[in-house]
Formats: C-alpha cells, structure tokens, sequence
C-alpha cells in the first residue's frame, strides 16, 4: 500500500511539474533569459529526428499558437529545429499551431488535443515524422493502435509524463526529448555549441532506453 502511495504521489507531483515547464515555455519568459537553451532544444530535436529517419524524408511540426502572446523562446526552438533539419536533409511539409486555455495547459501539461493530431495526419498521410513541441495527448486504446499502424515516427519535445514510459515501449512514441532527471550541481564550464547546451539540458528517450526513466 505505502509503495503504491509513493508512485500514485510520484506521478502527480510529475504531471504537476511537467504542466510547470510547459506553462513556462509557453506563457512567455521574463525579460532577462538565455535563449541558447531553446535553441539547443530546437537543433537537438532536429539533429535527433534525422537520425531517427534518415535523409529525405518530411515532418510535421506542431506547437502551441502565441500569435497573440508573442514569445520568443518558442520562435527560437521552431526556427532553430527547421534550420537544423534543413541541413541534415529532412524538410518541414507544415506547422500546426494549437491554442490552450490556462486551465488546460496546467491540466494537460501543454498537450495538443486529440482531434487536431488526427486532423494533421489525415492532411499529410505520406509524412515520415510528427514532432510535437508540446506534451502528447491522453488518447483511448483504439486511438493508440491507430497510430501505430500510420507507421508514422513520433517524437516528442515536452516535460516528462509519467505515460510517456509505456507510449515509448509500445512504440506509439518514438523518440522523446525530456529535461534531463540528474541535472549535474557541479561547477562547470558554460556549453559553447548548441549541441552542448542540449546534452547538458536535456536527455533523449527511445523505446530502448526507457529503463533508464525514473518511472
């Protein structure tokens, strides 16, 4: 019973701070901030998309809409993911942009509604990857399947969710790109290239690696 306890806490206070990191990239920084990190995240995500793909093949990218609330953490991930895809040879077929309420960033950790996943890939059909700059979304069992069998890669950007482990071991997830769960406390050099201000950020999840999740 206490050891259930411990994971049922474990896995609110996990939604809880996904929700909080996705809250934050989307809501806007503050007027002091790094923009290196996001855009290691976009060129990370990039680079780690062509090698699970290869040359040659299209993506679809899907975001949170700031339109209305410009942010420019955001903007640096998509634009620095589509230049670094361009040069490992994948291309970018489209970018759907989804709003959210407050209420369902935090309820939902930042996720795009089901619906409009569907709706994307009904639109492009001979795609090779989706990749999501924001947390996937909840689906029912017949949903799941369905995905699976589109053959389509995808990958995934966003706050770790405790779902993601299984999504990823029954490859409905193909790739997930999460903040790292160990970051190092020692004193260091400050990252110089993009590639590693990512590796010293982030961690790259495939459904061979998920013994590596906390949870």
């Amino acid at each position: 019973m206490v050891k259930k306890t411990l994971v049922a806490v474990s896995a609110i206070l996990a939604v809880a701070g996904a929700a909080a990191w996705i809250y934050h990239i989307q809501s806007g920084p503050s007027q002091r901030f790094d923009l290196n990190p996001y855009r290691a995240l976009g060129a990370g995500v990039a680079e780690e998309t062509a090698k699970l793909l290869g040359k040659g093949g299209q993506v679809v990218v899907v975001a949170p809409d700031t339109s209305q609330n410009p942010n420019p953490t955001v903007d640096g991930e998509l634009d620095s993911f589509q230049e670094t895809l361009k040069k490992n040879g994948l291309t970018v077929a489209a970018t759907v942009r989804f709003k959210l309420t407050p209420q369902e960033r935090m309820g939902t950790g930042g996720a795009v509604p089901g619906d409009q996943l569907f709706k994307l890939l009904e639109s492009n059909p001979n795609i090779g990857a989706v990749v999501l700059f924001c947390a996937f979304p909840p689906l029912a069992a017949q949903d799941y399947d369905a995905l699976r069998r589109s053959r389509i890669k995808f990958v995934v950007a966003s706050g770790y969710l405790p779902g993601y482990r299984n999504l990823l071991e029954t490859q409905v997830i193909h790739l997930a790109v999460v903040p790292r769960f160990d970051p190092d406390d020692s004193p260091a050099k400050k990252p110089q290239t993009l590639r590693e201000w990512f590796e010293s950020q982030f961690v790259v999840i495939t459904p061979g690696t998920t013994a590596t999740l906390p949870y």
